[in-house]
């Protein structure tokens, strides 16, 4: 009877913390910050470039404008949409394939990053080849893709290069 009680004790207490750790880590969800970074347009005028992520690390294009007046457009649930990664890091860090992969509130995974953003008709990929050094805007390199997100809500998006964790950004998908 003893054993029935601990076990029954031992199995609630596996229970309520796992409840308590699925809290937190929604809790922890915040969207990632917006940073702007200078631009000269085709036409010679100064601009900004507005990118969700991690300043000085990762980022994803989210908006443009003029000098002081850039605002981030928001990411639709359901529509596809073209975005530019941009990478500030260590030569070595740029060594393999691109691989981004999104977690919705609900912990489920979707592979998000989709069709080559210079080729329209372009099927579907999971993997976009060597990143590479290819500077842009001051980062240190840069990616073109598409991404498409199926569900409104928050979305975590872990950013591979190679086999290694290159950074997290959280966003606010909103309902289409």
């Amino acid at each position: 009877m003893k054993k029935i009680i601990l076990c029954l004790f031992l199995i609630g207490m596996l229970v309520g913390c796992s409840e308590k750790i699925e809290t937190v880590k929604k809790e922890d969800w915040e969207v990632s910050p917006t940073f702007n970074i200078p631009v000269t347009f085709g036409d010679g005028t100064k601009g900004e470039y507005v990118l969700v992520g991690e300043e000085g690390r990762i980022g994803f294009l989210v908006g443009s404008g003029k000098e002081g007046e850039a605002e981030a457009q928001p990411i639709i649930a359901g529509k596809g949409n073209k975005y530019m990664w941009h990478f500030w890091g260590e030569k070595e860090e740029f060594e393999g394939n691109l691989k981004v992969v999104g977690i919705n509130e609900k912990g489920e995974e979707h592979k998000v990053l989709i069709r080559n953003a210079g080729t329209p008709n372009s099927e579907k990929v999971w993997e976009y080849p060597e990143v590479g050094i290819s500077p842009n805007n001051g980062a240190d390199t840069h990616v073109p893709s598409g991404m498409e997100f199926p569900t409104e809500g928050l979305w975590k998006l872990n950013v591979y290069i190679g086999d290694k964790l290159f950074g997290e950004i959280i966003v606010n998908v909103e309902e289409s």
